[in-house]
């Protein structure tokens, strides 16, 4: 039953919220976009390179590795959340949180669009493989935390530049509890890139 008041509050969020969510949306649409033009622009040279590296990945890993690399991966997941967070209460900061934002759909649309140059349809299966399963949680959770602090932002920018009412307790609790959602979701997705992507990636490669 907790949970459906999280989701009811998520639900009313995005409703009064469609224009701010389009606009984060395509920021990111923009930086896939930026992403495959410059897989497009690498030199022979600097796609064998990459293909190398990525071959090598595909060989599959220890365990122990997965262990290491899962924990890292959450780390870095919660780190940026945080960050993410106090970008918008500092408000200064959110431009810093849509370049977060921007560069992740860079590294999305350059990953793929590589693996699909260089590859061909093998590639497309890989990127099916490796790069979505973490991403269908990670990044709508990234865009919604965007879209949590630009709010913030715009609540405090609010109380100190014009007499517009704002219950600033209200809006910093549910900044605080939409964050925590968020924390959850890119936790699961650090165990699903450390442990299920490998694997799966592997997999999917030997049958290549």
């Amino acid at each position: 039953m907790a949970g459906l008041p999280i989701r009811s509050l998520i639900r009313d969020y995005f409703q009064h919220r469609i224009f701010l969510a389009a606009l984060v949306l395509i920021l990111f649409i923009m930086g896939v976009i930026f992403g495959v033009l410059a897989a497009n622009i690498l030199e022979g040279s600097q796609k064998e390179d990459l293909l190398r590296y990525v071959n090598h990945g595909l060989q599959g890993s220890s365990y122990l590795e997965n262990a290491n690399y899962t924990r890292q991966t959450i780390i870095s997941n919660v780190q940026t959340v945080f960050f993410l967070f106090f970008m918008g209460i500092s408000v200064i900061g959110v431009p810093l949180a849509l370049l977060l934002i921007f560069t992740r759909g860079f590294i999305l649309g350059f990953s793929v669009a590589f693996l699909l140059q260089t590859m061909g349809l093998k590639g497309v299966i890989l990127a099916m493989a490796g790069i979505f399963p973490h991403n269908i949680l990670l990044i709508p959770g990234l865009l919604f935390m965007v879209m949590v602090i630009i709010d913030c932002a715009a609540a405090l920018t609010k109380i100190r530049f014009t007499r517009k009412p704002v219950l600033l307790g209200e809006e910093l609790i549910r900044c605080a509890v939409l964050t925590l959602v968020v924390l959850v979701v890119v936790v699961i997705a650090g165990f699903v890139q450390g442990y299920v992507t490998p694997i799966f990636t592997a997999w999917v490669a030997r049958l290549l």
